[in-house]
């Protein structure tokens, strides 16, 4: 495709343009594929529309509320052989060739060529925001000066005719001067290029400009800015001097400029008025060894970097490593590798000279020009008959002590910080040590696989920290407004079945007369199609079972999902069965539903179908897809849950318990298999503590993993997570009313399911950046409202943009944001005045006003807040609330309501 650089070549000069108001926008140009992080990071976002694809859009459901308004980008002045379009191109339209670009001028005077353009070209991509207008000057390549006054006013006339057509159409101009004066009341901004930085124009290399081009530019600038008309500035900086892309971004905002700061190609994330910090860990396995699902470093390590705030990305290297540079995405790479080719090495090599930091889990390349190129030398190994002593160094040994096995013998030539000393024959070496480019583990040394559980030798919070260097907050999933989120939710299985203790009635009712009614928190609850359905299992039970489940699906406290149409037990098997058009293909490998073959669709789509139709109120519908058996879906299956909009959950090993206190037993938020995520429930459910039913109270154990995961570091939100099955014995039932009774009595915020598998799916987009002047931004959907530093810190919450609190758990500060999705953090070095300390209810409404403070809290359960006030003027509705107060602390509790208004004033 084509960038806009291309007038600089063409010209060699500098392209501009003015700006009287708005240049606080933010504003990218982005001619791939964007990620998602481009919608929240930029208010307007220019894209090519033979890269960009609304259906790929549409898909992602849970950006909702997208901050970016989206511009299509279109040649005007040249016509492009590679566009779709070209067929219909009628050759009278052409004037000229740019034989640089290998394209054609086209003749902007051809009435009937400007209505190609508004009705074929623009038309078609009417589900844009607005049109970005490239090319515009071409014309003067073709024709001649006394031509060109005609161009202009044929120019100004379709751009006219554009906003006329498309009169709720943003347009943005490059450049295009001569036209501009005609045209400042139908269009937005201008673009022009390198006004301090830019590209020579033979080496396409990045370059200082003159002197002379940038005061000529800025005289231009200004001229444009005192028409009244945005001016948005594209320097050129190699990506990887992140320092300077700031200053130069700097420099342009403080001309009066809306500044974009990118590299040459327009591939990047660029900086604008905020500059994000890189939060992914590519995570690289094979999937010829091994499903992503399965993968050790996925999941034993990836909770650790999530924890820090990082979103780890598996990558499967079958399908060739990225060829762009990857920095402003990824601050790092996890692998765990046997064998390294030779294109990989060079790989690595190039990601850590581009500032990427690489971890070599257990294996290290054996070549001696990359050892060399990382600063390190082997002297031989060692072997399984050998002594070997460990010392740690500056870490505590965590779970367990190294392992002894063959290792290579390291030594680290230079910039390295020991973790672990090692000893054999007197001869010293370090199998485990961080470095200035990353750092590496040997076999054993960090990770201990020899028992029933790996084991880890170090803390991998504390490790990871000191490898990736993290310097930014963590956005955080396990907790909201300071208290730890509760979600509960049931699988369908045994829905049909009977109570041990009362036959009369199936498993259903009691869950919902025991559990669902007393327990008035949020309930996703999920059923089998093939379990009560008439054309299911039980024909005979069905219609009093459908009544059942309507009648929990229309409580208030209930939201529904679905469990599938047959229960498979090994989605990836039946699915492959199914491609091959093998028959019988769900035998033991889901429920034995009569004459039933294995279907995706039907599974997914089709029981989803199923309950919005026969079982569900409404004023609802299925929300959530829960999934079944061993829960590894295929690609295909995650995508079917895209496409119709409705959260996939369920798969994930956290179980650590007093048993088993390991933290490899605390499993990751989920799995990406490409651009599909799959949220993973937060805890697992009973069958594993029950053992598969051997010991019927076992889910009492979920309590320690509740403790567990919240000891020294919050991992996880409280989960609620069983089947039907668990109202079948009086103990199995006591326990799970022991485990609701525990969360209820901790400080929680109780939510569905959804909303936390849509703050999981935030986690993962969530903008972290910082403006000009180096304050924290946080831009996302909203629904994402907690942010944490590991470290001591006061925030000045007047100051502060969507700040609703602060609260200290641990040894981390959680930030409480509103619902705007677009926040930003000042610090202090006091306390404030007032603020929201913690409550369990959700931030509906915020608003900040000199020295004023409106709140709305609005929960599931009737709320409890506390506030820290020291001197406003406190107005509370309703008021039938019980007050406890403690000296500036004050604790509000309502008995009946779910909805509250804080007012402050805190004038003098």
């Amino acid at each position: 495709m084509r960038y806009i650089i291309r007038l600089l070549c063409l010209f060699n000069i500098l392209f501009i343009f003015g700006l009287s108001h708005g240049k606080d926008l933010s504003v990218g140009f982005i001619y791939r594929e964007p990620p998602e992080e481009a919608f929240y990071l930029y208010d307007w976002l220019v894209v090519d529309p033979d890269n960009f694809s609304f259906e790929k859009l549409k898909e992602k459901y849970y950006i909702k509320n997208k901050k970016a308004k989206l511009f299509a980008y279109i040649s005007v002045g040249e016509i492009e052989p590679y566009r779709k379009y070209y067929k219909e191109i009628n050759k009278s339209w052409i004037v000229g060739e740019n034989k640089d670009w290998k394209t054609y001028v086209a003749d902007i005077r051809k009435k009937d060529y400007r209505e190609f353009l508004i009705n074929k070209v623009l038309k078609n991509l009417s589900q844009y925001d607005g049109f970005f207008f490239d090319t515009l000057d071409s014309y003067q390549i073709a024709l001649k000066p006394n031509e060109y006054k005609d161009y202009e006013n044929a120019l100004t006339e379709f751009i006219i005719q554009v906003k006329k057509t498309f009169p709720d159409k943003k347009i943005i101009l490059n450049r295009g001067f001569e036209v501009v004066p005609q045209v400042k009341d139908y269009i937005d901004a201008v673009v022009a290029e390198s006004l301090f930085y830019g590209l020579d124009t033979k080496t396409m290399k990045y370059k200082k400009m003159k002197e002379e081009d940038t005061r000529w530019l800025l005289n231009k600038l200004n001229e444009i800015k005192n028409l009244g008309v945005k001016v948005i500035v594209i320097d050129y900086v190699d990506p990887k001097n992140k320092k300077l892309q700031k200053e130069v971004a700097k420099k342009i905002y403080e001309n009066g400029f809306i500044p974009y700061v990118t590299d040459k190609d327009l591939k990047t994330l660029g900086t604008s008025i905020y500059q994000i910090i890189p939060r992914k860990i590519m995570i690289l396995y094979n999937s010829k060894e091994f499903d992503a699902a399965y993968n050790d470093l996925h999941r034993n390590f990836q909770a650790f970097i999530e924890y820090l705030g990082y979103v780890p990305v598996m990558y499967d290297i079958n399908k060739g490593l990225p060829k762009d540079y990857i920095g402003d995405e990824y601050a790092g790479i996890l692998l765990r590798q046997t064998e390294y080719s030779p294109e990989m090495l060079q790989w690595l090599k190039k990601q850590i000279s581009d500032g990427i930091k690489v971890f070599f889990l257990s294996y290290i390349p054996s070549d001696e020009e990359f050892l060399s190129f990382l600063g390190l030398k082997i002297e031989g190994n060692t072997s399984i008959f050998d002594k070997v002593d460990f010392e740690p160094i500056g870490y505590d040994y965590f779970e367990v002590r190294p392992e002894t096995q063959p290792i290579p013998i390291i030594i680290p030539q230079n910039n390295f910080k020991p973790i672990l000393n090692a000893k054999i024959n007197g001869k010293e070496f370090c199998p485990f040590a961080i470095t200035d480019w990353g750092g590496y583990a040997l076999e054993g040394t960090f990770l201990s696989e020899s028992g029933k559980n790996a084991l880890l030798v170090f803390n991998p919070v504390e490790i990871f920290r000191d490898v990736f260097k993290p310097d930014f907050l963590a956005p955080d999933v396990t907790t909201e407004n300071g208290n730890r989120i509760l979600t509960a939710h049931i699988d369908g299985d045994a829905f049909f079945g009977v109570a041990d203790f009362d036959p009369q009635k199936n498993l259903g009712e009691i869950i919902r007369d025991e559990i669902i009614k007393k327990y008035k928190i949020p309930h996703t609850v999920s059923i089998v199609e093939g379990e009560i359905a008439p054309w299911g299992l039980y024909p005979d039970k069905s219609k009093k079972l459908e009544e059942v489940a309507r009648s929990i699906f229309a409580l208030e406290n209930v939201e529904i999902a679905s469990h599938s149409f047959s229960h498979p037990f090994k989605w990836r098997k039946l699915y492959e069965l199914e491609k091959e058009n093998k028959e019988s293909n769900v035998e033991g490998y889901s429920l034995p539903i009569k004459n039933y073959e294995f279907n995706l669709e039907r599974e997914i789509i089709g029981s989803i179908d199923y309950i919005n139709k026969n079982l569900a109120p409404e004023n609802k519908k299925t929300k959530v897809f829960l999934w079944t058996g061993d829960c590894v879906p295929p690609k295909e299956a995650l995508q079917l849950t895209y496409k119709i909009g409705v959260y996939n959950v369920n798969g994930g090993d956290t179980l650590i318990n007093y048993q088993e206190p390991f933290y490899t037993l605390i499993g990751p938020m989920g799995l990406n298999r490409d651009e599909y995520f799959q949220v993973y429930a937060p805890i697992q459910n009973e069958n594993v503590y029950t053992n598969l039913w051997r010991d019927y109270y076992g889910y009492i154990k979920s309590i320690s993993t509740f403790k567990l995961t919240d000891e020294k570091y919050r991992f996880k939100p409280i989960s609620i997570y069983y089947h039907f099955y668990s109202g079948q014995k009086i103990s199995s039932l006591k326990a799970l009313k022991e485990v609701y009774d525990y969360a209820l009595s901790q400080e929680i915020n109780p939510m569905f399911l959804s909303e936390y598998a849509q703050r999981v799916l935030e986690f993962r987009n969530t903008v972290v950046a910082k403006d000009l002047e180096d304050n924290f931004v946080i831009r996302n959907e909203g629904n994402l409202k907690t942010v944490r530093f590991d470290k001591d810190v006061k925030i000045d919450i007047f100051k502060s943009q969507n700040v609703v609190g602060y609260r200290k758990i641990h040894d981390s500060i959680y930030v409480h944001l509103n619902n705007d999705g677009d926040s930003r953090i000042f610090f202090s070095n006091d306390e404030p005045n007032f603020m929201v300390i913690n409550s369990n209810g959700q931030i509906k409404f915020y608003e900040k006003d000199g020295k004023s403070i409106k709140i709305k809290l609005e929960g599931y359960v009737p709320l409890t807040f506390k506030i820290l006030n020291k001197n406003c003027k406190l107005n509370i509705t309703p008021n039938d609330y019980i007050l406890k107060k403690d000296r500036n602390y004050y604790e509000f509790k309502f008995t009946k309501e779910k909805e509250a208004y804080v007012e402050a004033y805190c004038g003098s």
